[in-house]
């Protein structure tokens, strides 16, 4: 009976869903029983009384359905995302009505990583008023993960029956690989042993003189070198660059632990090095990421981590370009995975998860 009543609601409304709780079974019970005895008696009163009781459902089914009707829900996430790194996520409720008021709802969320769970429960929202709900969940491993609807439920005005409205807010998002310790495999994520100089004119060391050329600032002029020559000279500076790391993962192989632990390892020293403010480019087989020291310029190499899968060993884009860089840079990182380094590989700083 109770499934053929959760089919028969989700046939006409696909939104809504319907559910006695014990109080609304004995008062169904007891709304029949009196219907039966009127009809085998005949008698008024009981008429009367089965009408009394089927009126009380139609006004709890309006009523319900007031309260639920124009309530806006809203889910927010985080903009990054790490596995095995707890998140907030924050669901809000608001009544946009400007009279109505909104009696006993209850919400709750869903999503394919963690079941249906209760956020709270609202006695009353007033017109025009929001209210939030904080939580927080992780997720074990990298990937893109789905939330489902919103669930928001009342048991308004008698108690018989909990109505519950189904709303549609998906939400993707994309799970960075986990952070790990890469100290002990990296040396060069420490050091700064890739250092090099170039001329500039804005630099922290002077490194010598040179003819003036229209543009040039007068503030960099050298008075008393220039009345030595006869002409203006400026001041040439000297300036300290990084080299960037080129950081490149083995992705091929087959999926499993091996495979998670190293794509982890690639994250994690990617996310080492741009935080001590130094240039990183990354690699795959078959995607190459431009030099960057920024974090902005880091997502797109993680969220390229979060979806990887193993490749065929073949060489192909992505390892062509990087050796093309090692070549010009000097040393890179390779972090190799289950099969031993390509025969092409250039010299680099061989790393073997």
């Amino acid at each position: 009976m109770k499934a053929l009543v959760q089919r028969l609601g989700r046939a006409l409304n696909p939104n809504r869903r319907l559910y006695f709780t014990r109080e609304g079974w004995l008062f169904s019970v007891l709304a029949l029983s009196i219907g039966l005895v009127a009809v085998n008696t005949g008698h008024n009163l009981f008429y009367l009384l089965f009408a009394l009781l089927l009126s009380v459902v139609i006004v709890s089914g309006i009523l319900s359905e007031r309260v639920l009707r124009h309530i806006e829900v809203k889910r927010h996430l985080c903009s990054e995302i790490t596995a095995r790194v707890p998140f907030a996520v924050t669901v809000e409720v608001r009544n946009p009505h400007r009279q109505l008021l909104s009696y006993s709802l209850a919400v709750s969320d869903r999503s394919d990583f963690f079941p249906r769970r209760a956020l709270g429960y609202l006695a009353c929202l007033g017109p025009g008023e929001s209210r939030s709900f904080h939580y927080l969940v992780r997720v074990e491993r990298r990937g893109e993960y789905h939330f489902g609807p919103i669930y928001l439920s009342t048991r308004f005005p008698f108690g018989l029956f909990e109505k519950v409205r189904v709303i549609r807010a998906p939400a993707n998002f994309v799970a960075y690989p986990a952070h790990r310790d890469v100290s002990e495999h990296c040396p060069s994520v420490w050091g700064k042993e890739r250092t090099g100089y170039k001329k500039w004119r804005w630099g922290e060391e002077v490194l010598g003189f040179r003819p003036a050329v229209p543009g040039d600032d007068h503030r960099f002029i050298h008075w008393p070198t220039s009345a030595r020559v006869g002409q203006l000279m400026v001041k040439e500076f000297l300036e300290e660059v990084e080299h960037p790391r080129l950081v490149f993962f083995d992705n091929r192989g087959v999926a499993g632990e091996k495979f998670e632990y190293g794509v982890e390892m690639a994250a994690s020293l990617l996310r080492q090095l741009v935080g001590r403010g130094v240039p990183v480019s990354f690699a795959t087989w078959d995607e190459y990421f431009q030099p960057t020291m920024r974090p902005e310029g880091l997502r797109s190499a993680l969220r390229h981590l979060a979806l990887l899968a193993p490749a065929p060993g073949i060489e192909r884009a992505g390892f062509k370009a990087w050796c093309s860089q090692v070549g010009i840079e000097g040393q890179g990182i390779f972090i190799g995975g289950e099969l031993s380094p390509p025969p092409s590989l250039p010299p680099c700083e061989v790393v073997q998860v």
